[in-house]
């Protein structure tokens, strides 16, 4: 499955099984400025676990929907985060 917008997923959507992380939480993150995967990994410990969240080469069963760098990305393209210089 794939999101064309951040708006997408329900922001209850547990992106990050093993820390039980929502996508409202990593939205929040990134709005608070953590803009690059390890401040946000940091920032709410997705990823720390199994790390299947963090990207799809993580992941290679593909067992999760969205992951750490498609909502990074995303979050870039909507404005979210500042441009990378």
């Amino acid at each position: 499955m794939k999101f064309d917008q951040l708006g997408s997923i329900e922001e209850i959507y547990t992106v990050c099984e093993c820390m039980d992380v929502s996508y409202g939480d990593i939205l929040k993150a990134i709005k608070e400025g953590n803009c690059d995967l390890d401040s946000l990994m940091e920032a709410t410990d997705a990823g720390t676990g199994c790390g299947k969240c963090i990207s799809p080469d993580e992941d290679p069963a593909d067992e999760r929907a969205i992951h750490l760098t498609d909502i990074l990305q995303l979050a870039k393209a909507e404005g979210l985060c500042p441009k990378e210089s």
